[in-house]
């Protein structure tokens, strides 16, 4: 039956119009991706530029030098996945995966592996009661990468160290906001206010990068993608993945960033416009500040919505101390706040508030 359908003409026009078309998918894919390689060697070149402006300005002590050092690991780690996207095998994802990233149904290391062509069958979703996806994802990564300091026999492919510098997105992301937490509340900035064209610079790598990797990874790697799964597993690596208060650990150190950050924020705002009970803050990197905050907490919630609520029973013993209105009563307190002190904090000295 099968060699008959294969001898009728129709079966045989329907074969070369599907092979002209696959043949044009085929080489739309590779234009696509040939064009997400130019932006990311683009991307990176500004982001280099970026980078010398930053080498040749003055650090403002321990603080600039911390963040300096946290830019050229981003700056890294931008390249290394870069580089492991260009060489990544060219196949087609499925429609279910396609989905599933869509609606983030997944975290962006599982993404990643698909993407990478990475078979990690030795990491479940959640190693325990305690220990959320986010926590194995990290602790994963992290066994990987310090592999890459063993003998050339265990060292991590390309592919698998940037799988793992994505697994640890958390830890990187903890970093940034101790950072702009120590900055606000000191009124240290770690660099001097950059020039608008560095900071046009600065945004456009940003914003290349993002749209190269998610041409390079056939739409897999969303826009905003790597920004949620920091905020999802921030500080994940750091610890064991052991709840040592009875709450979601991803949950709760999510949760406490966002408040954290819209306390500062509000104090640097109060602080400068009235108590002056903090160090005085220069009006444009004060204003510099305030909106990397408001950046890390918009993100924070997109990040909220991701992870295990507790009162829908993921951790049945905190089912009636955490319900939701006292979680969107406390958000909302300190969302209100940070906007305060946000408002006042970005006018201009001599503007009333």
């Amino acid at each position: 039956m099968l060699k008959f359908a294969r001898s009728l003409p129709i079966h045989d026009s329907w074969r070369r119009s599907g092979a002209t078309s696959e043949t044009a998918g085929g080489t739309l894919t590779t234009a696509v991706r040939w064009t997400g390689r130019v932006l990311a060697i683009g991307a990176l070149a500004l982001w280099i530029a970026w980078l010398g402006w930053r080498v040749t300005s003055p650090l403002n002590g321990i603080v600039g030098v911390a963040a300096l050092a946290l830019e050229v690991v981003a700056l890294a780690v931008g390249a290394v996945v870069s580089l492991a996207l260009w060489h990544a095998p060219a196949r087609q994802p499925s429609s279910a995966q396609r989905q599933a990233s869509l609606r983030g149904d997944v975290a962006l290391p599982a993404t990643m592996a698909v993407v990478l062509g990475i078979d990690r069958p030795d990491v479940a979703p959640a190693l325990g009661i305690d220990d959320t996806g986010e926590v194995a994802w990290a602790r994963d990564g992290c066994t990987a990468l310090r592999r890459a300091w063993g003998p050339d026999a265990t060292r991590p492919s390309l592919r698998e160290t940037a799988w793992s510098l994505v697994a640890v997105e958390g830890m990187r992301r903890m970093l940034c906001v101790a950072l702009v937490l120590i900055v606000l509340f000191s009124g240290r900035a770690p660099f001097e206010h950059p020039p608008t064209q560095f900071l046009v610079v600065l945004l456009a790598s940003q914003l290349s990068l993002t749209v190269a990797h998610y041409l390079m990874s056939d739409g897999m790697i969303r826009p905003g993608a790597r920004m949620r799964w920091s905020m999802a597993s921030v500080g994940a690596g750091f610890g064991d993945g052991t709840s040592r208060t009875g709450l979601p650990i991803r949950w709760a150190a999510t949760l406490s960033t966002i408040v954290a950050l819209n306390l500062v924020v509000s104090l640097r705002g109060v602080s400068d416009r009235w108590t002056h009970g903090l160090g005085a803050m220069a009006h444009g990197e004060r204003v510099i500040a305030m909106l990397g905050a408001a950046w890390l907490v918009g993100w924070g919630f997109v990040a909220l919505r991701s992870l295990p609520r507790p009162e829908l029973g993921y951790y049945g013993a905190t089912r009636r101390l955490e319900e939701s209105s006292t979680r969107r009563l406390a958000l909302g307190a300190t969302l209100t706040v940070a906007a305060v002190g946000m408002v006042v904090g970005v006018l201009p000295g001599g503007v009333p508030a």
